[in-house]
């Protein structure tokens, strides 16, 4: 369990910068731009759905794609956490290329029932690009660019979080955003997942609930 730690905090994750500290531990942070492959799941939640999505975004690192810089068919690129998996980058026997691991797994759930669908996504390596990395094969995989922007964000230890636990948090975000004299910028909670649900000890577990800020 320690071992997957240690392995996870040398991961490659997005950069950012914390701008201000609000109350309750929130911290208001401006991320740099970064590259995720994203899918979209049927579903509202952060636990159920996201297994699914989980599946098939890790299908796509692991080889489900075609490669943009070799002859071969696939490309095996390193992977993104909460998985255990070496950031090796070298070309496999195959052809295929490892792409380095990077953390976190993003869930992207939103307002209420209504919209019924939760969006999770791995952050690509910041060694590819659109044009550079490889074209997914399962079509329900999208490849986007996440531009800079800034987010609310909380962090807590623990296994995933239960939705219960998301909305709690979001609350003492949007609590945290009042008092500065802030406000969400929309409805959409995002549920960031750095270790491995599985063999990572739960008091180690890093996650983290983020809400976009208006007017920053």
């Amino acid at each position: 369990g320690l071992y997957a730690w240690r392995a996870t905090e040398k991961l490659e994750r997005p950069t950012y910068t914390v701008i201000q500290k609000l109350s309750d531990g929130v911290e208001l942070r401006r991320y740099d731009p970064y590259l995720i492959a994203e899918t979209t799941v049927d579903g509202v939640g952060f636990r159920e759905p996201t297994s699914d999505g989980f599946r098939t975004c890790a299908g796509y690192i692991f080889g489900k794609n075609k490669s943009r810089q070799s002859s071969k068919d696939t490309e095996k690129m390193a992977m993104t956490a909460p998985v255990r998996v070496s950031g090796s980058s070298s070309s496999g026997g195959d052809g295929s290329e490892k792409m380095a691991m990077t953390a976190p797994v993003r869930v992207d759930g939103g307002g209420g029932q209504k919209k019924k669908k939760t969006k999770v996504s791995f952050v690509i390596g910041s060694k590819y690009t659109l044009k550079t990395a490889p074209k997914p094969l399962d079509r329900s995989i999208t490849l986007r660019q996440i531009p800079t922007h800034v987010l609310a964000t909380r962090k807590f230890a623990g296994p995933p979080p239960s939705d219960l636990k998301v909305e709690r948090e979001r609350q003492r975000v949007e609590k945290a955003l009042r008092d500065a004299e802030l406000q969400p910028a929309d409805d959409e909670t995002l549920v960031y997942g750095y270790h491995d649900p599985f063999i990572t000890p739960n008091l180690l577990r890093r996650n983290e609930v983020a809400v976009r800020v208006k007017g920053v």
